[in-house]
């Protein structure tokens, strides 16, 4: 798959090349009135792209979505993504410590040892001391 993506950009390299070829072999037939004319309207276009591309930086740029600008509510989409990433993160950490501290309850309940035993110094020296081996 990834040869005929090869191949289809060479193809249209190759026909770039070849209407370049044209356009510049076809420049010393066009009058030079109209050279100029071609010329200054190049001009008017690269300044409206150069205004244009100021004012959307001064403004903070633009998000656009398949062509559909959102102005300044485009900016709060990736502020409303992360919150809402963040918030399911924290849930999900909350859900995983409930279900450890679950988990631990139901052992201490299933265990032989009493809950009392687990808050008596002596019994935390007495394990690792490993007497009970």
């Amino acid at each position: 798959m990834n040869k005929s993506k090869d191949l289809q950009a060479a193809g249209e390299l190759r026909v770039g090349y070849q209407v370049k070829r044209h356009l510049n072999a076809a420049l010393n037939d066009i009058p030079a009135d109209k050279l100029e004319r071609l010329r200054a309207a190049r001009e008017q276009a690269l300044t409206k792209q150069k205004r244009s591309a100021s004012l959307a930086v001064a403004g903070g740029g633009q998000m656009s979505f398949f062509g559909f600008g959102f102005g300044w509510a485009g900016q709060l989409v990736p502020l409303l993504v992360l919150l809402v990433g963040l918030m399911s993160i924290n849930h999900w950490h909350q859900n995983r410590y409930t279900e450890e501290v679950a988990e631990i309850d139901a052992q201490m309940l299933v265990d032989e040892l009493p809950p009392t035993a687990y808050l008596d110094r002596g019994f935390d020296t007495w394990l690792k001391r490993g007497d009970h081996q």
